[in-house]
């Protein structure tokens, strides 16, 4: 008989309360005595569909994966019918820990890149399944850079994340505002800690941050790559896109303004044990493809 021992409740769907919830419970979790323990996860009827974000998406995904991981049974309540029938239809989240535990399942909307687990030895199909997302949404316009940026981030969490496989990613064209939500979430050390394990002279995680940024800094800890990525994932950014990024106990927000980037970060009062990246990209801050007519002799 299973025994509901833990209830993790989300009455709303602010980024704050949402991400400082799961990090204060991610902090406490156990192991769990039994198999038939469960832990509830109930989402309340103020977590709707049209504010349910790729950034909600893939922190409760990190979040189930990790009472997974501690041997808990997972029941997710989901109060709002409409969200419910998304969760349950358009992500199919319940295939991601069931018998035959899936990585990816396509979703039927076709602005959506559905759910991806990030495991290592499946970066090229990442990189085919962005491609294809970006080019059939929307052809003629050119997303080469961020679609390299993305497979960056990717390698990134294999080679310096440490997250065994506990990261998710998703990405959702919002029509009615014309802009791309990604998001990528791991549960490893977070990409301040691993600065600071490299850098010793680099004491809080903002300072952490925003080094992280700057040309060919490395993690010290995998060959494969020279750095990060993220000055590449930063000069890459649309006009008027949002890049923010939460480690650890700090969080950093760059701003793409007339060519510039404009480079905040704030300290947090609760500590995030790995890394969450998430952009906001207006499609008309791309450029178009150009293509040149053949020269006739």
């Amino acid at each position: 008989m299973s025994i509901v021992k833990n209830c993790y409740e989300l009455y709303s769907c602010d980024k704050k309360e949402w991400i400082e919830k799961i990090c204060s419970w991610s902090r406490d979790v156990k192991i769990s005595s039994s198999y038939d323990d469960c832990s509830e996860i109930r989402l309340g009827t103020e977590v709707v569909i049209h504010k349910f974000l790729p950034f909600h998406i893939v922190t409760l995904s990190c979040f189930i994966e990790l009472l997974k991981r501690m041997r808990w049974r997972v029941f997710l309540v989901v109060e709002n019918y409409e969200l419910r029938n998304f969760i349950i239809n358009d992500i199919s989240i319940t295939t991601y820990w069931g018998e035959r535990k899936s990585d990816h399942i396509d979703s039927p909307d076709s602005s959506r890149l559905n759910l991806w687990r990030i495991v290592e030895g499946r970066a090229e199909e990442y990189e085919i399944s962005i491609h294809r997302f970006f080019s059939d949404k929307f052809p003629g316009i050119d997303f080469y850079m961020l679609k390299t940026c993305l497979a960056e981030l990717y390698y990134n969490i294999f080679d310096h994340a440490k997250a065994e496989g506990n990261a998710f990613s998703y990405i959702h064209y919002e029509e009615e505002k014309d802009l791309i939500h990604i998001a990528i979430c791991d549960f490893g050390e977070g990409i301040a800690k691993t600065i600071r394990n490299a850098y010793k002279n680099i004491d809080n995680d903002e300072e952490a941050l925003l080094w992280s940024l700057k040309k060919g800094v490395s993690a010290r800890s995998n060959t494969h790559n020279a750095g990060f990525g993220l000055d590449t994932v930063v000069s890459a950014l649309s006009e008027k896109s949002i890049l923010r990024i939460v480690s650890n106990k700090a969080l950093l927000i760059c701003t793409k303004k007339e060519s510039s980037v404009e480079t905040k970060t704030h300290d947090l009062p609760f500590y995030l044990k790995g890394s969450l990246i998430y952009f906001d990209l207006p499609i008309s801050g791309f450029e178009r493809i150009e293509i040149n007519e053949e020269f006739t002799f």
